[in-house]
């Protein structure tokens, strides 16, 4: 079955065949002595919004950020000439800066670029005896372009975060043999292991239960069954703040 094409990649595709339009067409505004000298910087501008533009449709967040940052300043431009000398600009240039603008600032658009590059190079360890949820988590997780590791004991966990250093680690309390908040005890008294975020993810969700979590170096707490949304915006908040 094909995946569909996220729209952002079509914008950044369709934004660099426009830019190179637009810069073909600003060749010839370039004859007007408002602008002459200016070429090189026209081509610096231009340059850098079509790579940017390409990078976007790569779902790349420095490309986002450079076409942002490229429309403000080809924006304040194209605005500086355009009042004193109507007509020389067409309106519809400085129309498409504010649309790309405001577009590339949405939230939601912002999101497919951190979900495309955070979860890419991050990796999540899941230590959980029930093989339903490591499948499922395993899958959602993937989804999002997470790698993951699966273990069924607290044991075996430690040794794999020892050794793989995972970015996150999701723990259930109820496990055979070393219990969740054990392993979790031990987790924060290994240098090797101690900065990794462990998010319990239980069925126990009494004040008590939480507040004992906590104590052992927990940085958040889930309570079974878990939606993908909660889990995915808690990952999130602990790998990367910024994320709206």
């Amino acid at each position: 079955m094909n995946k569909k094409i996220p729209p952002v990649k079509i914008i950044g595709y369709g934004l660099a065949f426009l830019y190179s339009v637009s810069f073909i067409t600003f060749l010839h505004f370039l004859e007007n002595p408002d602008f002459k000298g200016q070429i090189v910087f026209f081509i610096l501008i231009f340059g850098a919004l079509i790579i940017g533009s390409l990078a976007v449709a790569m779902l790349q967040e420095w490309g986002r950020q450079v076409v942002i940052a490229m429309n403000v300043l080809l924006f304040v431009l194209l605005l500086g000439h355009y009042i004193p000398k109507i007509g020389v600009i067409p309106t519809s240039y400085i129309f498409m800066t504010i649309i790309v603008f405001f577009y590339f600032n949405q939230t939601k658009i912002r999101q497919q670029f951190f979900v495309s590059n955070i979860g890419s190079w991050r990796s999540i360890l899941i230590i959980d005896d029930d093989e339903s949820i490591l499948k499922t988590l395993r899958t959602l997780l993937m989804s999002y372009g997470y790698s993951v590791l699966t273990v069924k004991t607290g044991e075996i966990g430690l040794e794999v975060a020892s050794k793989q250093k995972p970015h996150l680690i999701i723990l259930d309390v109820i496990l055979p043999g070393m219990k969740g908040r054990e392993v979790c005890k031990k987790l924060k008294s290994n240098p090797a292991t101690k900065h990794i975020p462990v998010v319990f993810m239980t069925s126990k969700d009494s004040p008590d239960d939480i507040r004992a979590e906590m104590e052992v170096g927990a940085s958040a707490h889930l309570t079974k069954p878990v939606n993908a949304k909660s889990l995915i915006t808690t990952i999130r908040s602990i790998l990367d703040p910024r994320l709206p």
